[in-house]
């Protein structure tokens, strides 16, 4: 049997930066401290974790320049305070977002070598740690991508894309059937909101805050792979 490396993951926070996401900002900021704690203790500790905040609006209607806030993955907590505090929630427009063209450059950002040491605008290999993408929206998303390299591809050859890389999706957004297809990528699963937007997860802080430390050890769950 292979061996498996454990409790090492790099994670990606993936938020939806337009105007109405501002309040799932503010409580994420309050709650990364309870989320690392979770997930650092436990039966099954992260015991070596880097992280990093994107922020993501509409290709179209922000423009090149604008709808990407990307960010280099980050060892503490102070510096991941930081690109989270950077990320301020303006533009968008009318839905739906370009969330597929987000997950899709995140995901292809490109991988260290086994022999190489960590890079922080790249995933480390994917046999030394575990890769999670968390999202929070509080949008639909365009169902075709439009930046220049992914331009006419769908949420199939995105699907192709997470398993080869073998990204684990954790999904916070409305209840909305463009998710209830999203979380059929493998490794995925997603935390549904009622009603428009994200309030009914966000705006109780006691509940949010159960609902990162959930966060948290399903994070650790996940943060084994197998070693090469």
């Amino acid at each position: 049997m292979a061996d498996k490396v454990r409790g090492v993951v790099d994670i990606v926070f993936l938020m939806d930066a337009t105007g109405s996401m501002g309040k799932c900002i503010d409580a994420l900021k309050m709650n990364l401290q309870n989320f690392f704690n979770t997930m650092t203790s436990g039966n099954t500790p992260v015991k070596d974790w880097r992280a990093k905040v994107v922020g993501f609006r509409d290709y179209e209607e922000d423009g090149p320049a604008n709808w990407l806030e990307n960010n280099p993955f980050v060892t503490s907590l102070d510096d991941l305070n930081r690109q989270l505090s950077g990320i301020t929630a303006v533009g968008g427009g009318d839905e739906p977002e370009s969330l597929l063209d987000a997950l899709f450059t995140v995901i292809n950002v490109g991988a260290t070598g086994l022999q190489e040491s960590p890079d922080p605008n790249k995933w480390r290999p994917r046999s030394a740690a575990a890769r999670v993408v968390v999202i929070f929206t509080d949008a639909s998303y365009k169902e075709t991508m439009s930046i220049p390299e992914a331009a006419g591809l769908n949420i199939d050859t995105l699907f192709n894309f997470i398993e080869k890389e073998r990204i684990v999706l954790s999904i916070f957004a409305p209840d909305l059937p463009c998710y209830d297809t999203l979380c059929t990528a493998p490794r995925s699963e997603y935390t549904p909101a009622a009603g428009a937007g994200l309030d009914s997860l966000t705006s109780d802080p006691k509940s949010f805050s159960k609902l990162m430390q959930q966060l948290a050890k399903s994070v650790s769950q996940s943060a084994s792979v197998v070693a090469v």
